[in-house]
């Protein structure tokens, strides 16, 4: 019986190394899948906000602040803040018929994300959305 208590503790003991080996994988595959899942969500709402805007560019008179005012309303309800929003052609309600109007929503990727802004430099997430104006 003594014998069987001694190979309990020397077990008890390797489960310790075993989990002060593994328990930092574990997290850096969590906290890696975290942050993959905001850049993800982050890249789907500047996809949502450029779309929106250029919908409401070649489909409405709207003046250019009142389309970045509408991508702006939807990233920061989503928490994203401070994006580039640009616009060709420069003034929208002066396209013609049939041309393409493209907006490009843009931000930095270290402004939005958890890990330190060390990891990602000077990365800009950026999407895209071109319509024909009507």
């Amino acid at each position: 019986m003594r014998h069987v208590r001694g190979r309990v503790s020397r077990r008890r003991g390797a489960a310790t190394v075993e989990l002060s080996i593994c328990l930092p994988l574990f997290i850096t595959i969590l906290f890696g899948s975290i942050e993959a899942s905001n850049l993800i969500y982050l890249r789907e709402s500047l996809c949502l906000a450029s779309y929106e805007a250029a919908r409401q560019a070649v489909s409405l008179d709207a003046s250019k602040k009142d389309i970045e005012k509408r991508a702006k309303q939807l990233l920061s309800s989503r928490g994203i803040d401070n994006p580039t929003i640009t616009f060709s052609p420069d003034d929208t309600t002066n396209a013609s018929g049939g041309e393409p109007v493209t907006v490009t929503v843009s931000v930095p990727a270290s402004s939005q994300t958890l890990l330190p802004k060390v990891i990602y430099g000077q990365r800009t997430i950026t999407a895209q959305t071109s319509f024909v104006k009507e």
